[in-house]
């Protein structure tokens, strides 16, 4: 779930293709929609079903809450979230049978003073919670929260499921019915406490993957930072994942061949030694259970500095129903490709100036200082002078100290 999302969604929208907008006509309620309860073991499986697809994906929760609503005779519902940082406020809200004015109003600061929030503010342990455990409403907040009720929306009573689905994490869904309708009856919160059940399993599931979801796209940034290019292959050797860095090599087409098979080498002696090591790497780990590591270089079609390669055995074992298996890391390094730090971040690190910062990005690539300061249109001796200011500005005393500590410092995005 997506802890900064707030949607509202109503009946009887159609998307605007042109705008990409929900058009709608229709009170703040509709009141038409049947109100008993279907009694169908069938519907009631489909209903348990369409929640744990929300649970997956959120933008399932529209049709989830229509069926919710069919299965309990309510007018309207709503999924929610509380938002941990400030549980008065709802980060994610999906709602069904809602105008835009309404929802843009109660989000905007009524959701604050609505009593069923602040009631589950204070229990969040509270799994079900109706209208009979709020109280009189005699305080302020309350009545300034009701009159606004009133005068905007045509529901009357409400019933809630709420869960826990990690720590510190309030979430659920909420029943809407108009006073027409009348309250919600014990048996009906009894049937509707079945269903939180499965609710309460559902998001659970769903706020596990979405972390993991979360941790994978945290690595992968991390993985489209690095300046190696990195292939994860499976256990057949095949290609499970490319970084930025593998998908810029691909298309070079210098000495390296990436395609679904694997890795293949232009140069067929060095080609079979990668496949080896690739070999050794998957049959060692299933052999004896831990990561191995083996280097080898390999020449360029262009003639250039040969690559260096890394290949790694993964040694954590997948989760059984886990669709990604990689089995083999295989880094690739081109000594040619700037590794050294950006010039802005050496400017906030060490308060140079652009034209130092920009002597120390040559010096940490591993230009000397001649070649840089040919490079940079400067005369040795200036190249000098600012070689002196970085050693100054970074406490070294050497120009392969200074490298050192660039290298080791705030590498290139």
């Amino acid at each position: 779930m997506r802890a900064e999302s707030v949607q509202a969604f109503f009946p009887a929208a159609e998307p605007d293709e042109a705008a990409g907008t929900i058009t709608e006509s229709h009170p703040a309620v509709t009141a038409g929609r049947p109100l008993s309860p279907t009694a169908s073991s069938e519907f009631a499986l489909g209903v348990i079903a369409a929640l744990y697809d929300a649970a997956l994906d959120e933008n399932l929760w529209p049709r989830a809450l229509e069926q919710l609503m069919e299965h309990t005779g309510s007018q309207a519902a709503s999924f929610w979230v509380l938002d941990p940082a400030d549980p008065s406020k709802l980060s994610t809200f999906v709602c069904r049978n809602f105008d835009r004015k309404t929802i843009a109003e109660y989000l905007g600061g009524m959701a604050s003073l609505d009593p069923t929030v602040r009631y589950l503010i204070a229990n969040p342990s509270a799994r079900i919670v109706h209208d009979g455990m709020l109280g009189d409403g005699g305080d302020d907040i309350t009545r300034s929260y009701l009159d606004w009720h009133e005068r905007n929306v045509e529901t009357r009573f409400r019933l809630v499921g709420q869960s826990n689905p990690a720590p510190e994490l309030q979430a659920g869904v909420a029943l809407h019915r108009a006073r027409s309708a009348g309250p919600y009856e014990p048996g009906e919160i009894e049937r509707f406490a079945v269903l939180h059940g499965h609710l309460n399993r559902a998001l659970a599931i769903g706020a596990r993957l979405g972390s993991l979801a979360c941790v994978q796209q945290l690595n992968a940034d991390l993985l489209n930072r690095s300046n190696a290019a990195v292939v994860l292959l499976d256990s057949q050797g095949r290609i499970a994942f490319l970084n930025s860095a593998a998908e810029e090599l691909k298309s070079r087409d210098d000495g390296v061949q990436l395609c679904a098979q694997g890795i293949r080498l232009k140069n067929e002696g060095e080609s079979a030694q990668l496949q080896r090591l690739v070999d050794q790497a998957i049959g060692r780990l299933g052999r004896e259970g831990r990561a191995s590591c083996e280097v080898m270089r390999a020449s360029r079609s262009s003639g250039r500095r040969p690559y260096g390669i890394r290949v790694m055995s993964v040694s954590r074992s997948p989760a059984t129903l886990a669709l990604f298996r990689p089995a083999v890391c295989v880094l690739i390094t081109d000594p040619d490709r700037p590794t050294g730090p950006a010039v802005p971040h050496l400017q906030k690190l060490f308060n140079m100036t652009g034209a130092e910062a920009r002597l120390a990005v040559r010096l940490a690539n591993g230009e000397s200082l001649r070649t840089a300061a040919q490079l940079l249109g400067i005369t040795y001796g200036t190249a000098r002078t600012r070689l002196a200011q970085l050693f100054e500005k970074t406490s070294t005393r050497s120009q392969s100290a200074l490298v050192r500590l660039l290298l080791t410092l705030t590498p290139r995005p």
